[in-house]
């Protein structure tokens, strides 16, 4: 059964826009270590219910110098501001993510494209099984979905940093997409996006998150960003970017 796992935020600032969001929500946030291969760095905010936010930054800035197509492709969605980049699914059943990866036509990956496994000392995260690749999911703005056999180490329960913020996340109980629910469909094959347990609301723009709701103990509370630009939009150099990871 599918379940919303995490939200990926891209930021030109990792730790500018965990403060904001931090200020904003009143929810602390916790480091979430970083992709020695991607050369990307993560806090975390959990959003209660086992769902927690995952921004992201360059923090290895030698990945722009060595032209890392990840890197790049960051700091060109971020050129203009924080931007959502991936809604991020899991299942506790590998069927699941296999048949998912059948009906997509790739194969279910346990590496992160370009990365290696989140370092993060004390830690017990690791690699999870999931397809498609993220990002060939977050560009097209549609969903990927990872294999999480249980919580137990799930960024969603680290602890908030003391000082970051007392507000506590109830569980996500809205987000609203681009696009339309057939389209939603269509990308998930057999998944039913009604497991999820959400009011999902379908804006009819360009594909991608634009706004995610939740309750907390301050209150219900709603984020909204910029989604992650699609292919219509991109530059050639994107185009090749996807055909690369696929």
């Amino acid at each position: 059964m599918i379940a919303l796992d995490h939200i990926a935020i891209w930021s030109g600032n990792l730790y500018r826009t965990t403060i904001e969001l931090s200020r904003l929500t009143g929810i602390g946030s916790a480091d979430g270590g970083y992709f020695p291969g991607l050369g990307l760095g993560q806090k975390i905010i959990s959003l209660g219910g086992g769902v927690y936010l995952e921004i992201e930054s360059i923090v290895d800035h030698r990945m722009i110098l060595e032209r890392d197509p990840v890197a790049l492709e960051l700091e060109r969605q971020t050129d203009s501001g924080d931007c959502f980049a991936g809604l991020c699914l899991r299942s506790d059943e590998l069927t699941e993510i296999e048949a998912f990866a059948a009906h997509r036509g790739v194969e279910v990956s346990a590496e992160i494209a370009g990365g290696k496994a989140l370092m993060v000392p004390g830690q017990k995260r690791g690699r999870a099984a999931h397809a498609p690749d993220f990002l060939n999911s977050w560009l097209k703005g549609k969903p990927n979905i990872y294999y999480v056999e249980g919580l137990e180490n799930h960024s969603s329960i680290l602890p908030p940093q003391p000082g970051t913020g007392d507000v506590v996340g109830l569980g996500v109980t809205s987000i609203e997409l681009g696009g339309s629910e057939a389209s939603l469909r269509s990308w998930l094959g057999e998944l039913d996006p009604a497991e999820l347990g959400l009011d999902i609301r379908y804006n009819g723009l360009a594909d991608g998150l634009y706004a995610v709701g939740f309750d907390s103990t301050a209150g219900p509370q709603e984020i909204r960003l910029p989604p992650i630009t699609l292919p219509a939009a991109r530059s050639r150099a994107a185009q090749t970017l996807l055909s690369e990871t696929s």
